[in-house]
């Protein structure tokens, strides 16, 4: 595949310069600290006008305005970079103020080309502020119906029993793992004995909210015993328990089984006993498969695209979270500005008590003249 790959806000830029090694593709924020720590050529401060470089303050609202009104020159500033691309892939955090406001750009981006337009979303963490999980409940809709698909990506699933600060940068190399292969995708020509993929594999998959898993089987030289068809199958296995974020295998409408690894490991029959056994396993006929000969790689992979997927307890947990946080500050405002209005109402009963008391006096005063 070719991406054009666009990072947004502080957690966006993080991954998606992962990317920029191999791949085109830009860095866009509205915290100009942010940026100075990339040293790419292709980034963009965004919201000068507004915010003066130092970012939306996790301020949902700021950032689809700054967008909403840099959304030409963001298309300009693409257009001078690109180069021939299959989709574009933009990756934020759903809870930033500036990540969580894409569907503005995501928008524009579906206006401006005719490729595909999709979302790599990180979700807030357990150990972030309730702010960014606001923003989430806010977002996720809106981004979802904007973008061709949105997959996901659980930083509480992926940190492995260490904390959030101390695993970011394991989890974004693994993130970064994961999409590699899928961009292998459409490299390799297709010759006698191969099934090879190729990008409209990918585009007929992805759709709604998707996610990707991972099998692997090091390979070490003079001891592996590989048995294709079995092994395959056990790490698709494997990559339906090691997805970007928790959902119901089940429930997903589309599928795509990715078998990778050194060519004289794969056959025509590489990734068809996977295929059977997934479309068993989500009861879809909507299975693709196919093999990629890489040289890049030493070691067995077997990667699992899902789309359509329609129901995660995680997603659903987080979303009413978020509105039910949104709902407890509402209330909480409402409590402070009532609490406000009676302090000022006792105030003005202390002060009215006083010219009482002074009329009280005067009044007493005329009488003991008179």
């Amino acid at each position: 595949m070719r991406p054009f790959i666009i990072g947004v806000g502080k957690a966006g830029c993080k991954v998606a310069d992962l990317f920029l090694n191999y791949h085109q593709g830009m860095l866009l924020d509205s915290d100009a600290t942010t940026l100075s720590f990339f040293t790419r050529a292709n980034k963009l401060l965004i919201g000068k006008k507004l915010v003066d470089g130092n970012g939306t303050g996790k301020n949902l609202e700021l950032g689809r305005e700054i967008f909403d009104g840099e959304r030409y020159s963001i298309v300009e500033k693409i257009d001078e970079i690109k180069k021939d691309f299959d989709c574009i892939f933009v990756f934020s955090s759903f809870g930033g103020g500036t990540g969580g406001a894409v569907d503005v750009l995501i928008e524009e981006l579906k206006n401006s080309y005719l490729e595909q337009v999709y979302h790599v979303g990180i979700l807030p963490s357990e150990e972030d502020p309730e702010k960014l999980i606001m923003n989430f409940s806010d977002c996720f809709k809106d981004i979802v119906r904007q973008a061709d698909a949105v997959l996901p990506i659980d930083n509480d699933l992926l940190k492995e029993r260490m904390s959030l600060r101390v695993s970011l940068n394991k989890i974004n190399k693994k993130v970064f793992h994961y999409f590699s292969n899928l961009f292998e995708v459409g490299e390799y020509v297709s010759t006698l004995g191969t099934n090879v993929l190729g990008v409209q594999d990918v585009i007929n998959t992805l759709e709604g909210v998707s996610s990707l898993g991972l099998g692997v089987y090091e390979i070490i030289r003079g001891k592996s015993y590989v048995d294709k068809p079995e092994l395959v199958v056990a790490l698709a296995g494997e990559a339906t328990s090691r997805t970007l974020f928790p959902f119901e295998i089940k429930e997903s409408q589309k599928a795509l089984v990715i078998v990778s690894g050194p060519k004289r490991y794969l056959d025509f029959l590489g990734s068809i006993p996977a295929r059977l056994w997934l479309e068993k396993t989500i009861k879809s006929s909507e299975v693709r498969g196919g093999d990629i000969p890489s040289p890049k790689k030493e070691d067995l992979e077997v990667t699992l695209a899902f789309g359509g997927i329609r129901k995660s307890d995680r997603l659903r947990y987080l979303y009413q979270l978020g509105k039910m946080l949104k709902s407890k500050e509402k209330y909480s405002e409402k409590i402070a500005l009532i609490y406000e209005k009676m302090k000022s109402a006792k105030e003005k009963l202390v002060q009215l008590d006083k010219d009482f008391e002074e009329i009280y006096k005067n009044l007493k005063s005329i009488g003991e003249e008179q």
